[in-house]
Protein backbone atom coordinates (compact mmCIF):
# COMPACT_ATOMS: atom_id res chain seq x y z
CA UNK A 1 0.00 0.00 0.00
CA UNK A 2 1.28 3.42 -0.91
CA UNK A 3 0.83 6.32 1.52
CA UNK A 4 2.18 9.07 -0.71
CA UNK A 5 -1.04 11.11 -0.73
CA UNK A 6 -1.43 10.88 3.02
CA UNK A 7 2.16 11.85 3.71
CA UNK A 8 1.65 14.93 1.58
CA UNK A 9 -1.18 15.97 3.87
CA UNK A 10 0.92 15.16 6.95
CA UNK A 11 3.97 17.18 6.04
CA UNK A 12 2.84 20.66 7.10
CA UNK A 13 1.29 19.66 10.41
CA UNK A 14 3.92 17.08 11.33
CA UNK A 15 6.91 19.35 10.78
CA UNK A 16 5.39 21.95 13.10
CA UNK A 17 5.29 19.45 15.94
CA UNK A 18 8.28 17.19 15.37
CA UNK A 19 11.09 19.33 14.00
CA UNK A 20 14.27 17.82 15.39
CA UNK A 21 15.29 19.75 18.54
CA UNK A 22 18.72 19.71 20.11
CA UNK A 23 19.09 16.74 22.49
CA UNK A 24 19.71 19.05 25.45
CA UNK A 25 16.49 20.98 24.87
CA UNK A 26 14.01 18.33 23.75
CA UNK A 27 10.32 19.04 24.49
CA UNK A 28 9.25 15.54 23.45
CA UNK A 29 8.98 12.42 25.61
CA UNK A 30 10.90 9.32 24.54
CA UNK A 31 10.90 5.69 25.57
CA UNK A 32 14.26 4.93 27.15
CA UNK A 33 16.58 2.07 26.27
CA UNK A 34 18.94 0.90 28.98
CA UNK A 35 20.06 -2.26 30.76
CA UNK A 36 19.52 -3.94 34.13
CA UNK A 37 15.76 -4.39 33.89
CA UNK A 38 15.07 -5.43 37.49
CA UNK A 39 16.89 -2.63 39.28
CA UNK A 40 14.30 -0.32 40.86
CA UNK A 41 15.20 2.78 42.83
CA UNK A 42 12.96 3.82 45.69
CA UNK A 43 11.49 6.99 44.23
CA UNK A 44 10.92 8.47 47.69
CA UNK A 45 14.72 8.40 47.98
CA UNK A 46 16.07 7.93 44.44
CA UNK A 47 19.64 8.90 45.31
CA UNK A 48 20.03 6.10 47.86
CA UNK A 49 21.38 2.93 46.17
CA UNK A 50 20.78 1.00 49.39
CA UNK A 51 17.03 1.47 48.93
CA UNK A 52 17.09 -0.01 45.43
CA UNK A 53 16.33 -3.65 44.77
CA UNK A 54 17.59 -6.08 42.14
CA UNK A 55 16.07 -9.51 42.74
CA UNK A 56 17.70 -11.03 39.65
CA UNK A 57 21.28 -9.81 39.14
CA UNK A 58 21.80 -12.41 36.40
CA UNK A 59 19.91 -10.29 33.84
CA UNK A 60 21.90 -7.09 34.34
CA UNK A 61 23.23 -7.35 30.78
CA UNK A 62 19.76 -7.46 29.22
CA UNK A 63 18.33 -4.45 27.41
CA UNK A 64 15.30 -2.77 28.94
CA UNK A 65 12.66 -0.37 27.62
CA UNK A 66 10.96 2.00 30.05
CA UNK A 67 9.16 5.32 30.31
CA UNK A 68 10.07 8.53 32.13
CA UNK A 69 10.27 7.99 35.92
CA UNK A 70 7.75 9.64 38.26
CA UNK A 71 10.34 12.15 39.50
CA UNK A 72 10.89 13.59 36.02
CA UNK A 73 10.45 17.36 36.56
CA UNK A 74 8.45 18.01 33.37
CA UNK A 75 6.57 14.77 32.76
CA UNK A 76 6.26 12.37 35.71
CA UNK A 77 4.90 9.18 34.18
CA UNK A 78 2.18 7.42 36.18
CA UNK A 79 2.80 3.72 36.58
CA UNK A 80 6.51 3.91 35.77
CA UNK A 81 8.38 2.02 34.35
CA UNK A 82 5.71 1.45 31.68
CA UNK A 83 3.57 3.97 29.81
CA UNK A 84 0.53 3.17 31.92
CA UNK A 85 -1.55 4.28 34.88
CA UNK A 86 -1.08 2.40 38.16
CA UNK A 87 -4.54 0.90 37.55
CA UNK A 88 -3.19 -0.46 34.23
CA UNK A 89 -5.48 1.80 32.21
CA UNK A 90 -3.67 3.11 29.13
CA UNK A 91 -1.94 6.40 29.83
CA UNK A 92 -1.04 7.14 26.20
CA UNK A 93 -3.93 8.84 24.45
CA UNK A 94 -4.58 8.95 20.71
CA UNK A 95 -5.99 12.08 19.12
CA UNK A 96 -7.06 12.56 15.49
CA UNK A 97 -4.37 13.80 13.13
CA UNK A 98 -5.77 16.65 11.04
CA UNK A 99 -4.74 17.97 7.65
CA UNK A 100 -3.78 21.59 6.98
CA UNK A 101 -7.48 22.49 6.72
CA UNK A 102 -8.30 20.96 10.10
CA UNK A 103 -10.01 17.90 8.63
CA UNK A 104 -9.47 14.22 9.54
CA UNK A 105 -7.09 12.29 7.28
CA UNK A 106 -8.69 9.18 5.73
CA UNK A 107 -6.69 6.07 4.85
CA UNK A 108 -6.31 5.84 1.06
CA UNK A 109 -8.73 3.25 -0.28
CA UNK A 110 -10.39 2.79 3.14
CA UNK A 111 -12.33 5.99 3.87
CA UNK A 112 -13.83 4.55 7.06
CA UNK A 113 -10.43 4.71 8.77
CA UNK A 114 -8.89 7.97 9.97
CA UNK A 115 -5.39 8.73 11.16
CA UNK A 116 -4.66 9.01 14.91
CA UNK A 117 -1.45 9.70 16.77
CA UNK A 118 -0.16 10.13 20.32
CA UNK A 119 0.19 13.89 20.64
CA UNK A 120 -0.60 15.75 23.83
CA UNK A 121 1.28 17.55 26.57
CA UNK A 122 1.59 15.98 29.98
CA UNK A 123 3.27 17.40 33.06
CA UNK A 124 2.99 17.59 36.86
CA UNK A 125 -0.46 19.16 36.44
CA UNK A 126 -1.67 16.34 34.16
CA UNK A 127 -2.87 16.48 30.58
CA UNK A 128 -2.54 19.81 28.79
CA UNK A 129 0.09 21.15 31.20
CA UNK A 130 1.92 23.84 29.17
CA UNK A 131 5.09 23.22 31.20
CA UNK A 132 5.04 19.48 30.45
CA UNK A 133 6.39 17.61 27.44
CA UNK A 134 4.70 16.23 24.38
CA UNK A 135 4.05 12.47 24.34
CA UNK A 136 5.13 10.30 22.57
CA UNK A 137 7.97 10.67 20.09
CA UNK A 138 10.77 8.20 19.69
CA UNK A 139 13.58 6.62 21.64
CA UNK A 140 16.46 7.72 23.89
CA UNK A 141 19.26 5.97 25.73
CA UNK A 142 18.92 5.69 29.51
CA UNK A 143 20.98 7.94 31.78
CA UNK A 144 19.69 6.97 35.20
CA UNK A 145 20.71 7.37 38.83
CA UNK A 146 24.00 5.73 39.84
CA UNK A 147 24.53 4.91 36.15
CA UNK A 148 22.86 1.56 36.67
CA UNK A 149 20.79 1.69 33.46
CA UNK A 150 23.37 3.36 31.24
CA UNK A 151 24.81 1.81 28.12
CA UNK A 152 28.60 1.59 28.02
CA UNK A 153 30.36 4.89 27.36
CA UNK A 154 34.07 5.52 27.96
CA UNK A 155 34.89 8.86 26.35
CA UNK A 156 34.00 10.91 23.29
CA UNK A 157 36.84 9.46 21.22
CA UNK A 158 35.94 5.82 21.98
CA UNK A 159 32.80 4.68 20.20
CA UNK A 160 31.24 1.81 22.17
CA UNK A 161 30.78 -1.56 20.52
CA UNK A 162 27.02 -1.77 21.13
CA UNK A 163 24.89 -1.31 18.01
CA UNK A 164 21.30 -1.14 19.18
CA UNK A 165 18.10 -1.30 17.17
CA UNK A 166 14.36 -1.66 17.62
CA UNK A 167 12.30 -4.55 16.25
CA UNK A 168 8.55 -4.29 15.80
CA UNK A 169 7.07 -7.48 17.21
CA UNK A 170 3.29 -7.14 16.84
CA UNK A 171 0.20 -4.96 16.96
CA UNK A 172 -3.31 -5.68 18.17
CA UNK A 173 -4.84 -4.22 15.02
CA UNK A 174 -6.52 -6.72 12.69
CA UNK A 175 -4.73 -5.15 9.73
CA UNK A 176 -1.02 -4.75 10.60
CA UNK A 177 -0.69 -1.98 7.99
CA UNK A 178 -2.92 0.18 10.19
CA UNK A 179 0.07 0.94 12.43
CA UNK A 180 3.33 2.58 11.39
CA UNK A 181 5.94 5.02 12.66
CA UNK A 182 6.88 8.27 10.98
CA UNK A 183 10.20 10.11 11.15
CA UNK A 184 10.69 13.90 11.04
CA UNK A 185 11.58 13.70 7.33
CA UNK A 186 8.19 12.00 6.68
CA UNK A 187 9.74 8.60 5.94
CA UNK A 188 7.78 5.61 7.22
CA UNK A 189 9.57 3.00 9.35
CA UNK A 190 8.58 -0.07 11.37
CA UNK A 191 5.49 -0.45 9.17
CA UNK A 192 5.23 -4.25 9.48
CA UNK A 193 5.84 -6.91 12.10
CA UNK A 194 9.51 -7.98 12.22
CA UNK A 195 10.67 -4.68 10.68
CA UNK A 196 13.80 -3.31 12.35
CA UNK A 197 15.39 0.10 12.79
CA UNK A 198 19.07 0.34 13.78
CA UNK A 199 20.03 3.74 15.17
CA UNK A 200 23.62 3.74 13.92
CA UNK A 201 22.41 3.47 10.32
CA UNK A 202 20.62 6.82 10.71
CA UNK A 203 23.34 8.68 12.58
CA UNK A 204 21.39 8.44 15.85
CA UNK A 205 24.04 6.59 17.83
CA UNK A 206 26.04 9.63 18.90
CA UNK A 207 27.97 11.49 21.57
CA UNK A 208 25.35 13.37 23.62
CA UNK A 209 26.83 16.62 24.91
CA UNK A 210 24.09 17.10 27.50
CA UNK A 211 24.92 13.73 29.11
CA UNK A 212 28.62 13.66 28.22
CA UNK A 213 28.13 10.09 27.08
CA UNK A 214 27.48 7.98 24.01
CA UNK A 215 23.82 7.28 23.53
CA UNK A 216 20.75 7.28 21.30
CA UNK A 217 18.41 10.12 20.40
CA UNK A 218 15.76 9.30 17.80
CA UNK A 219 12.45 10.91 16.86
CA UNK A 220 9.54 9.04 15.35
CA UNK A 221 5.81 9.26 15.92
CA UNK A 222 3.31 6.46 16.56
CA UNK A 223 0.48 6.45 13.99
CA UNK A 224 -2.71 4.40 13.69
CA UNK A 225 -5.48 4.12 11.08
CA UNK A 226 -8.63 3.58 13.18
CA UNK A 227 -12.29 3.01 12.33
CA UNK A 228 -14.51 4.91 14.80
CA UNK A 229 -12.50 4.07 17.93
CA UNK A 230 -14.29 4.11 21.28
CA UNK A 231 -12.83 5.09 24.68
CA UNK A 232 -13.12 1.48 25.80
CA UNK A 233 -10.95 0.26 22.90
CA UNK A 234 -7.27 -0.40 23.59
CA UNK A 235 -4.68 -0.58 20.81
CA UNK A 236 -1.24 -2.06 21.35
CA UNK A 237 2.12 -2.21 19.61
CA UNK A 238 4.99 -4.33 20.92
CA UNK A 239 8.73 -3.80 20.38
CA UNK A 240 12.01 -5.29 21.49
CA UNK A 241 15.45 -3.69 21.63
CA UNK A 242 18.38 -5.75 20.29
CA UNK A 243 22.14 -5.27 20.02
CA UNK A 244 23.95 -6.22 16.81
CA UNK A 245 27.21 -5.38 18.56
CA UNK A 246 26.83 -8.37 20.87
CA UNK A 247 27.31 -6.51 24.17
CA UNK A 248 23.74 -6.81 25.44
CA UNK A 249 20.97 -9.40 25.34
CA UNK A 250 17.69 -8.66 23.54
CA UNK A 251 15.02 -7.06 25.73
CA UNK A 252 11.71 -8.60 26.63
CA UNK A 253 8.82 -7.32 24.45
CA UNK A 254 7.58 -3.92 25.56
CA UNK A 255 3.86 -3.30 25.03
CA UNK A 256 2.70 0.22 24.29
CA UNK A 257 -1.00 0.56 25.12
CA UNK A 258 -3.08 3.36 23.63
CA UNK A 259 -6.70 4.44 23.73
CA UNK A 260 -8.75 7.43 22.66
CA UNK A 261 -9.94 9.67 25.50
CA UNK A 262 -13.50 10.22 26.67
CA UNK A 263 -15.24 12.97 24.68
CA UNK A 264 -15.04 15.36 27.63
CA UNK A 265 -11.25 14.92 27.67
CA UNK A 266 -10.78 14.95 23.90
CA UNK A 267 -12.00 18.53 23.36
CA UNK A 268 -9.47 20.16 25.74
CA UNK A 269 -6.70 18.05 24.18
CA UNK A 270 -7.64 19.18 20.66
CA UNK A 271 -7.91 22.80 21.76
CA UNK A 272 -4.49 22.50 23.36
CA UNK A 273 -3.01 21.14 20.14
CA UNK A 274 -4.47 24.01 18.14
CA UNK A 275 -2.95 26.46 20.64
CA UNK A 276 0.43 24.75 20.37
CA UNK A 277 0.35 24.82 16.58
CA UNK A 278 -0.64 28.50 16.54
CA UNK A 279 2.14 29.37 18.98
CA UNK A 280 4.83 27.56 16.98
CA UNK A 281 3.81 29.17 13.71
Amino acid sequence: MKLTVTIGFLTAAFCVFVAQPAPADCPLAHTHIGKNPTWRPDWSDPGNPGAATDPDPNDDNKLWLFSLPPVHPSAPTPGWPNWGEPSQEPFLLLVPELDEWGQPIAKPGEPGKNLYTCRFKYGPDGYGDPDGVQHLDGWHSAHGPQGMWNLESIDQQTEPAWDIGIRRESTSLADPTDFFMLRPNDSIVLAADDDTFKFSEYGEKMWLEDHQAWGIHSHMGFYFWLDDPQPTDVFTAAFTAYDDGGMYETSDPFDFRFRVPEPATLLPLLLGLLWLEHGRR
